[in-house]
């Protein structure tokens, strides 16, 4: 609060009379200029009365500045001017309130006094206006929570997502140990639906090992095949494949391999002569197409990375594209891409035709098959078959 303002609020009553006897010296009371750059401090009181009418004596002095605006109080009005003198004219309005800082508005100005004697003015100086508008409105409510962000679009192949789908979900959990998951036909040893085990080659429900749960499918294969087959819907031209792979062999990064297959599709059921197979190619990752028995990739990554890593489980998802004019295939190990053909000129052996996926969409294969008579155990587990990404 300004010294000033406090001074003449609380000595008022002690002011009146000795600015009534200056009053004959003086022609007239300068006006207080408020302070704009102080926040917390309230409006100056007005002027007192003006000059006396004809033959009256001095108007009553300035009314006091109201004072500050503190917080909470609002500032307490001025006093109000003094009525003029014998037949004076009433005395102007009495000193405004101080504008209320933040809180409460404030006190009301003192009641003007009447005029001295002669004519009786009019009522002195009308009281100092109520204290100045009440301060600044309490906070506002929380703003209203926006709406959540609409869901990001469907993600990329072989990344993470949404819980997965797909017309196929396998998880094994109810099958029996020690026999073939019941709606899958078996290619155990060259023979469709034959003697499982055979050969040394098997695949069955085992509980030894699992990714969830408590059961999976163990292939034991080698020169040998030992896969799980199953027909696919008519009319499919694009198969996502997705599973959960434990096995004892590393995959990709084995210089003077030949080839293998851990998923394919196939034309002819009940042989291994019209497919495409994923797997690993002279050492590494890619895919080997029969009959053309065209390989990809090219010579110069033979035998090199990525790889696989051996006993541990890994999410392995293979995207067979034949749905448009130019047919495609992409693997991801771990939600990270490790293989794709797009191009026809990405096959060691010559161009491929654009359509070279036609045709072949007449099952899925699983397991493992070696043209390098490299025996491995694998586990599948958590199967997804579907006709668009899925992600692991």
């Amino acid at each position: 609060m300004p010294f000033a303002s406090f001074r003449l609020g609380r000595l008022a009553p002690f002011v009146l009379p000795a600015a009534l006897a200056l009053g004959l010296g003086f022609g007239c009371t300068p006006e207080v200029t408020p302070d704009d750059d102080d926040p917390g401090a309230g409006a100056t009181s007005g002027s007192g009365g003006a000059s006396a009418g004809s033959g009256g004596a001095m108007v009553g002095g300035s009314g006091g500045t109201g004072a500050s605006g503190g917080v909470p109080t609002g500032g307490t009005g001025g006093v109000g001017g003094a009525g003029g003198a014998s037949g004076g004219s009433a005395g102007v309005t009495g000193g405004i309130g101080g504008s209320a800082g933040m809180g409460v508005g404030g006190t009301a100005g003192t009641a003007g006094q009447l005029g001295g004697a002669g004519s009786a003015g009019a009522p002195g100086g009308t009281g100092g206006t109520l204290g100045g508008d009440a301060g600044t409105g309490a906070q506002g409510g929380a703003g209203v929570a926006g709406d959540s962000g609409a869901a990001g679009s469907t993600a990329g192949a072989g990344g993470s997502g949404t819980p997965p789908t797909g017309f196929l979900i396998e998880d094994f959990e109810t099958a029996t140990d020690g026999q073939a998951p019941a709606g899958w036909d078996t290619f155990i040893a060259w023979n469709k639906n034959g003697q499982n085990p055979s050969g040394g080659a098997q695949a069955l429900v085992e509980s030894t090992r699992a990714h969830s749960g408590t059961k999976s499918v163990h292939f034991i294969g080698g020169s040998n095949p030992a896969q799980l087959t199953r027909p696919l819907p008519n009319g499919t031209n694009k198969l996502y494949v997705r599973a959960w792979f434990y096995m004892t062999r590393q995959l990709g990064m084995n210089p003077g391999a030949n080839h293998e297959t851990l998923i394919g599709i196939r034309k002819l059921t009940g042989g291994a002569n019209d497919e495409v197979r994923f797997g690993e190619i002279k050492g590494v990752i890619g895919t080997n197409e029969v009959p053309t028995d065209n390989i990809s990739p090219k010579m110069d990554v033979w035998g090199m990375g990525p790889v696989v890593s051996a006993n541990a489980w890994h999410c392995i998802e293979v995207a067979f594209l034949g749905d448009g004019a130019q047919h495609t295939l992409h693997a991801w190990a771990d939600g990270t891409l490790v293989h794709e053909v797009t191009a026809g000129d990405q096959w060691q052996n010559g161009a491929m035709p654009a359509n070279w996926l036609d045709g072949k969409f007449v099952e899925v294969v699983l397991g493992w098959h070696s043209f390098s008579s490299a025996n491995n155990d694998v586990w599948m587990d958590d199967l997804i078959l579907s006709t668009s990404p899925i992600g692991c």
